[in-house]
């Protein structure tokens, strides 16, 4: 891809067709994934949550060698996850990052439900992982009813906000980059039952 939008205009392409019921199924022979067997060039590297309902690949109807997935649930941030995005762009050229929430996550929900219940909270690696998300529902609940019915699907919006400002503010080799336009850092949300993406500010 040519530029940043351009692959961003590219994912987005994949899922209107995806909605429509019009995929096309790119780049999934014999022959790219021969061509393939040596190198690969994705041109976006997309963070999801690990949602079995959320496969990437499909809702942007791409193929081999197209985007660089990584999936962590509630598509939390790490050391090892920032790691893999850096690789993405420095060692394969990757020019757009994209970090994808989805609506009815779990892993928000259960963030959401032991946030304001210590009793309810988990030891180990699984609470880590609700560490990540508890900013974003601080802040949601700091503007909205914790009650109301859309709550959790904007405490998923807000969690897309915060891990793409996480990444820029802790990872100086994205933030650099994205300084000088030479990459661009999108958050977006996938409602699963229009299988539609909306980009987020």
């Amino acid at each position: 891809m040519s530029t940043p939008d351009d692959a961003l205009e590219r994912l987005l392409e994949g899922n209107k067709r995806f909605v429509s019921g019009s995929s096309v199924h790119p780049n999934r022979c014999e022959e790219t994934r021969r061509n393939l067997e040596s190198a690969q060039r994705p041109y976006a590297v997309i963070l999801s949550c690990s949602d079995s309902r959320v496969p990437v690949e499909i809702i942007f109807d791409v193929g081999f060698g197209e985007v660089f997935v990584v999936r962590t649930a509630g598509h939390t941030l790490s050391q090892d996850v920032m790691g893999s995005i850096e690789y993405a762009v420095q060692e394969l050229g990757v020019q757009l990052v994209m970090i994808l929430g989805h609506n009815n996550c779990g892993a928000v929900k259960s963030a959401v439900k032991t946030y304001s219940d210590e009793d309810s909270r988990g030891a180990g690696n699984v609470q880590a992982i609700l560490d990540h998300i508890y900013p974003a529902v601080k802040k949601t609940c700091s503007c909205c009813d914790a009650g109301s019915k859309d709550f959790i699907d904007k405490a998923v919006k807000e969690n897309v906000r915060y891990q793409v400002s996480e990444l820029i503010k802790k990872d100086r080799y994205i933030a650099a980059l994205l300084k000088f336009n030479q990459i661009k850092v999108v958050g977006a949300y996938y409602d699963i039952a229009a299988s539609t993406i909306e980009l987020l500010d």
